[in-house]
């Protein structure tokens, strides 16, 4: 029973952290401004509206996710909260199996909520495996970050979207005409792109 209390109160910790983190960090130039400049300069440009959303090319590979090192730094900013209420607990005299237990719980819990939404994230741009793209709550899930890319104050959740139902950023609908994304949505993308740097290398090497 505790150990399925604490999984639910992490996968609500994850979906407000990944509010938080998507809106301020990821769409904000600061704290590293590298952040901004791939997710919201780069992906969002070439994965824009719905002819561009799945990946067609090698360009829009490019920030489909985050460097190997962004798993278990963003794994260990959620465990943080929880090493203040380690003391008090010990001081509970909790027994040592149940706090071994929820610890294994937090980490795990936590870990297949990041594994999820760079799986789901991917395989939203990038289809794959069928039998996960044709479930139902994938589905929803997809066309709830479809809306993301079109709006992007909007549906910043992408695994649970509890954090934008509360939050007031929920948008079930589009309610704007379906868009063809414009070539100057490739040229910002380029501007701030690794392909876009060796594009620019080649073109001087070529003209040297």
């Amino acid at each position: 029973m505790l150990v399925f209390v604490v999984a639910l109160i992490v996968v609500v910790q994850a979906s407000f952290f990944e509010w938080v983190y998507h809106r301020y960090w990821l769409h904000r130039p600061w704290l590293p401004p590298q952040m901004f400049t791939a997710h919201t300069l780069v992906h969002h440009q070439l994965c824009k509206h719905d002819d561009t959303f799945h990946v067609h090319d090698q360009e829009q590979e490019e920030a489909l996710t985050f460097h190997w090192w962004g798993g278990p730094a963003l794994i260990a900013i959620n465990l943080i909260p929880w090493a203040g209420v380690w003391w008090p607990v010990r001081a509970m005299n909790v027994p040592g199996t149940l706090i071994v237990a929820s610890l294994i719980t937090l980490v795990v819990t936590f870990s297949l909520y990041y594994a999820a939404y760079e799986g789901f994230h991917y395989l939203m741009h990038r289809p794959k495996v069928a039998w996960i793209e044709h479930s139902r709550p994938f589905k929803f899930l997809e066309q709830h970050h479809r809306i993301h890319h079109v709006h992007m104050g909007k549906n910043f959740n992408v695994v649970v979207p509890l954090a934008d139902l509360m939050l007031g950023t929920l948008m079930l609908r589009d309610p704007a005409p379906p868009q063809t994304t414009p070539p100057a949505a490739r040229v910002i993308a380029r501007r701030h792109s690794r392909y876009g740097r060796r594009l620019r290398e080649q073109g001087r090497t070529e003209a040297e």
